[in-house]
């Protein structure tokens, strides 16, 4: 079989790094509640069909997923009403070592922009938690303090290592409320054990559902 000649990216586009931190779907954890990822097929090559077709099945805050505004608020916002460079913009990997919530003291004040996404990477990643398709509660979240200088410092998008920026005992959600009341996209469901922590172009375009309050992602990092 012939294969596709490789593709010269434009002088603009030709990075030295990209990394996929988006995990797999049919791998990834369900939170308790969510459905799981299911493939249904309905034609398979080699018992007589002519192509292979299926149909997916999947919640859509499973595995790597984008958290819009309505998913907790009343007349928030949707996916539909952001534009695309909201999903595609500077970030910034902070590592944090701990075995609790993120505190505040984990954030360097003095090196966070404005506008960009802050990305956290915690043992969440190192423990693979996010390709182990039983839920875990013992995970990395934020603390609501952390939240609230997430706010102040103006960022525009906060991502975790696994499925929620709360802890799994607070069905108050009071980080996600923190964030989605000030227009904070939350990315949740990433994996960041093998990249560097830095800063990158992060992109992660969810899919286009009208009126959706989540969504699936392929996120990278590039730079």
């Amino acid at each position: 079989m012939s294969h596709a000649p490789e593709i010269a990216l434009p002088n603009a586009l030709d990075l030295k790094e990209m990394h996929d931190i988006s995990v797999p779907l049919e791998a990834a954890p369900a939170y308790p509640g969510d459905d799981s990822f299911s493939r249904k097929w309905a034609s398979r090559l080699g018992g007589g069909a002519e192509y292979n077709l299926s149909a997916l099945t999947l919640g859509s805050h499973l595995a790597s997923h984008l958290d819009f505004p309505s998913h907790l608020l009343v007349n928030g916002k949707t996916q539909e009403m952001y534009p695309l460079n909201r999903f595609i913009i500077p970030a910034k990997i902070i590592a944090f070592e701990g075995d609790e919530v993120i505190q505040p003291y984990a954030i360097p004040l003095h090196s966070i922009d404005k506008g960009e996404a802050l990305l956290f990477k915690t043992r969440n990643s190192s423990q693979r938690l996010m390709h182990n398709a039983v839920f875990s509660e013992k995970y990395i979240s934020l603390s609501p303090d952390t939240a609230r200088l997430c706010v102040s410092l103006g960022v525009s998008l906060v991502g975790i290592d696994y499925l929620s920026v709360d802890r799994y005992e607070d069905a108050s959600l009071p980080v996600h409320r923190t964030l989605l009341e000030n227009d904070i996209l939350i990315l949740e469901g990433i994996d960041l054990n093998d990249i560097p922590c830095g800063r990158y172009t992060l992109i992660c375009l969810p899919l286009r559902i009208a009126g959706a309050e989540a969504s699936p992602v392929r996120a990278i990092l590039v730079r």
